[in-house]
């Protein structure tokens, strides 16, 4: 063999053991992902779909997810599952989709974004849902006391004036009202 040839074989033993360097940080990267939504403090839950609609990955402990192949297949709760699939069909042509959907005493805030492919073509759907039960409490429990205290004086305007500040600063009011309109 060749010295050129030797040297061209000792570089593409380097490159290769380089791409598996890299494949073994990437599944480590991967795994750490996946650890990082299964024990998330907040009730979250991410999947991702392709274009023909076969679950590709899901993680995380807010929806309450079956072992699903398919979209269809994923909720468990048929509620979730028809409000849901519309939404996902959206995403699939290559809106980005945010809405509220309930299950019994559950709230959840969901946003879905289409994937695209090195060419720009959409090839499936990122989704992550959050579990807002407690904050839809807390903002309902806020609009009771603003509507109760509006036009009082003495110490209700200054509750009424508290929980109207509190409302506005609310991330998750204005998603439920971006998504309402």
């Amino acid at each position: 063999m060749s010295v050129r040839n030797r040297k061209n074989l000792q570089r593409l033993k380097s490159l290769v053991s380089e791409l598996s360097d890299r494949d073994e940080q990437l599944k480590r990267d991967a795994n750490l992902f996946e650890d990082f939504f299964d024990n998330f403090p907040l009730p979250v839950t991410t999947w991702s779909i392709g274009q023909n609609g076969v679950i590709l990955s899901q993680r995380g402990n807010g929806f309450v997810c079956a072992e699903a192949k398919t979209i269809e297949d994923l909720f468990l709760c048929s509620k979730i599952k028809n409000v849901s699939i519309p939404h996902h069909h959206s995403a699939l042509k290559g809106e980005k989709v945010d809405y509220m959907v309930q299950s019994g005493d559950r709230s959840f805030f969901v946003k879905l974004v289409p994937r695209h492919d090195d060419y720009g073509a959409i090839c499936g759907v990122t989704g992550v849902s959050w579990d807002v039960s407690q904050n839809m409490t807390m903002v309902s429990c806020l609009e009771t006391i603003r509507e109760l205290t509006e036009g009082r004086r003495g110490d209700y305007k200054k509750v009424h004036q508290e929980s109207s500040t509190a409302l506005k600063a609310s991330r998750l009011r204005q998603m439920i009202l971006n998504t309402e309109g």
